[in-house]
């Protein structure tokens, strides 16, 4: 009998967090839904990019986890911005629309990384090929640091 009242504690509390975090009703809930969906869908690319060029590093993933609570905080600042001035969700969808921009590109560069391009439309490629020479030059750097990192260890 106990474990109904946990779990809805824990589910009112978690309903009670977001909606203060990001408000109330259906449309929010899909936005933030699409949002956290882009994000998840970046660090699976990213993670396997980043195995397939030799470019892993935990560190990495380590700050990646900050960059996402930043991305995951964002929607948030603008809910309460449009509390304080009193609009029906203009910042806070202004913050989703600009920061999930921002993720599709990173999320569709670390696709092609990836090897996965054949899922790719070609405008999707043409859009994000800024994103992926920046993306290529850093795994480039991050590689290079890494065997430098190594053949000095092994010394």
């Amino acid at each position: 009998m106990k474990e109904p009242a946990v779990t809805g504690t824990i589910g009112a509390f978690l309903i009670s967090a977001f909606e203060f975090l990001y408000g109330e009703g259906s449309v929010r809930y899909l936005a933030i839904a699409l949002y956290v969906s882009l994000i998840a869908m970046d660090w699976v690319a990213g993670y396997r990019a980043s195995k397939i060029d030799g470019s892993y590093a935990s560190e990495y993933g380590i700050n990646g986890a900050y960059r996402a609570a930043f991305l995951l905080f964002m929607p948030a600042i603008g809910h309460l911005i449009d509390n304080v001035i009193g609009t029906p969700g203009i910042a806070f969808g202004f913050l989703i629309a600009a920061f999930g921009l921002h993720i599709w590109k990173s999320m569709t560069a670390n696709v092609i990384r990836a090897g996965w391009e054949k899922w790719v439309p070609e405008w999707a490629m043409n859009a994000v090929s800024d994103e992926i020479e920046h993306k290529l030059a850093r795994a480039i750097k991050r590689r290079q640091e890494k065997e430098k990192y190594l053949d000095g260890e092994q010394k």
